[in-house]
């Protein structure tokens, strides 16, 4: 038996440990060291430190002996001595542990060693074992006295120290992995999206994007293509997470692949090539919702195609109101879906918005949804459409008042910034003055998109009007022939008021000067028949001194495409 190590010695080596293990940064040379300097701190023959192996929690040996580290033995969870005191984080000082019935023979059956005393010792935080460390037969004596036990657990409380220190280091490397990979992640699904504002002649599109993580389902896109033609849009992927992030990166690839399509046919039948493309790289069960518009501002003409998302909004100069355009199946469910546009006037609005449902579906502390009160307010802005997305945006993040977003939000505005037609023309009444009225009438008409044919209809009515006036309100001597045509947009109409200071007629006088031209007694030419034939209200009275005709002409229905 050698002569025992002086205790003055083993706590030297105690403080040496604990200044190297203040250092160690990997667990790998922190579980060599500690195996080499804990047979000095015991004065033991073996020492082992048991971790847990992964999920299992079974107890994996790292020893003194080459040869058990090279087996790789393990302890099965809850089984030997080591396993009991992991389980109960109670300390173990045994003289016979060959004998006692937790004694867990398969591993000691892959060892040379033949073990007397043992003293095992849990390596706590807080109520959490983070795994065991055992001491093996002492260099003098029978058995490990209680002074060793007080030791081995002042260095057990060492090493726990330290492994926490470590799990601590390695959370904090792995969560800035994860950090910077959800960062690149980031950076890659925005490389997807273009510019967020951009003008693109008289048209400026702006947008909001705010995904619910780092990564979202949620997309827009603008492409200016050729003809003049922009294709805008919003999209959302179903689900969240990188799966959603996948697909919208198909979904914008296809788009951006497909927009020049709509130069040779229309956004209905875009949509459903679209649809069809997706179909064929898109997982069964998920899908794309996508709201889209295709603006013309050389035809002044905007077409609308929903698929599953709330419609779109259009702001009038007075009021946002949302368009009753018809809606579709989200893309990527069915090659045989077929899609429906609306067409309408661009000039319907100074600005239009389209949006996900994200937007809608945010909740505030109480749990009211955005769209329940505060959505409608928030549209109550009629600024003419300036600063519109900063104020809903900040109406948006004030109502949710930072709680977390369950889905993506996204915003796409376009206004027009064309100067508006003039809606009035003011004239002295003469045969050669006829053709501003025409020419007011024709550029009034081309900003609202109205097409040649209707315009045309626009066109000759007024002008039988004019000549009327000319002919017959004014005397041929008649200095003063002052005359003003005036034009207003509805939804479904046209509304034209020709105001003069000549002698006017009455309805019932219209209504005898309309006669069909087939009948004999006909009191008028074919001027006053034309334009009961082109308008589909007629009226004439007098205001205040000078007689007024209003004319109203229907629009075309706003069909499908």
């Amino acid at each position: 038996m050698s002569n025992p190590q002086p205790i003055a010695s083993r706590q030297s080596v105690l403080l040496d440990v604990a200044r190297r293990l203040s250092s160690t940064h990997n667990l790998v040379e922190l579980v060599d060291h500690i195996l080499q300097r804990s047979r000095e701190v015991m004065d033991c023959e073996v020492c082992s430190i048991l971790l847990p192996d992964g999920p299992s929690e079974d107890l994996l040996i790292r020893s003194t002996l080459d040869h058990i580290n090279a087996l790789e033995v393990r302890i099965p969870k809850g089984k030997g001595i080591a396993g009991d005191v992991y389980a109960t984080k109670t300390t173990v000082n045994i003289e016979d542990a060959l004998n006692d019935p937790r004694h867990f023979r398969p591993a000691s059956d892959q060892s040379e060693l033949i073990t007397h005393a043992m003293v095992t010792i849990p390596l706590l935080d807080g109520d959490h074992c983070l795994g065991v460390m055992q001491a093996i037969n002492p260099n003098n004596g029978s058995s490990f006295t209680a002074q060793d036990v007080e030791m081995f657990e002042t260095f057990g409380s060492l090493i726990a120290v330290t492994l926490m220190r470590l799990e601590s280091q390695k959370k904090a490397i792995l969560e800035a992995e994860n950090r910077q990979q959800l960062s690149l992640a980031t950076e890659i699904q925005n490389s997807f999206l273009p510019a967020p504002q951009v003008r693109l002649g008289d048209v400026v599109v702006e947008t909001f994007y705010e995904p619910a993580s780092e990564v979202g389902g949620d997309f827009y896109f603008w492409h200016q293509i050729d003809d003049g033609k922009i294709l805008i849009g919003v999209g959302d992927v179903c689900g969240k997470g990188l799966p959603a992030a996948l697909d919208m990166a198909r979904g914008t690839t296809l788009i951006a692949s497909t927009a020049h399509l709509c130069v040779s046919m229309n956004l209905a039948e875009w949509m459903t090539t679209l649809n069809k493309r997706l179909c064929g790289v898109m997982k069964a069960g998920r899908f794309i919702a996508i709201n889209a518009m295709l603006v013309c501002p050389k035809t002044r003409r905007v077409w609308l195609c929903c698929a599953g998302l709330p419609g779109a909004q259009v702001f009038d100069g007075k009021a946002w109101r949302e368009v009753a355009a018809p809606g579709n199946a989200p893309l990527g469910i069915t090659c045989a879906a077929r899609y429906a546009e609306m067409a309408l006037p661009f000039s319907t609005g100074r600005q239009w918005m389209l949006y996900t449902d994200g937007i809608l579906e945010v909740q505030n502390s109480t749990g009211e949804y955005f769209e329940d009160a505060a959505f409608a307010a928030a549209m109550q802005h009629t600024n003419d459409g300036d600063g519109f997305l900063k104020h809903l945006v900040e109406q948006w993040h004030t109502f949710a008042d930072d709680s977390s977003y369950q889905d993506d939000a996204t915003v796409l505005t376009i206004t027009d910034h064309s100067p508006p037609a003039p809606e009035e023309i003011a004239l002295s009444c003469h045969p050669d003055t006829l053709r501003l009225v025409r020419e007011f009438i024709e550029t009034w008409s081309a900003y609202h998109g109205l097409n040649d044919e209707f315009t045309g209809l626009l066109v000759l009515g007024c002008d039988e009007v004019m000549s009327n006036i000319c002919k017959y309100a004014y005397c041929s001597t008649s200095t003063e022939r002052t005359a003003t045509c005036r034009l207003a947009s509805a939804p479904d109409s046209v509304r034209i008021l020709i105001e003069h200071y000549g002698a006017g007629i009455t309805n019932e006088d219209f209504q005898k000067l309309v006669v069909p031209p087939s009948i004999d007694c006909r009191i008028g030419g074919l001027g006053l028949h034309v334009i009961s034939q082109i308008f589909d209200h007629v009226d004439f009275r007098r205001e205040e001194g000078r007689s007024v005709i209003e004319l109203v002409k229907s629009l075309p229905a706003a069909s499908p495409g």
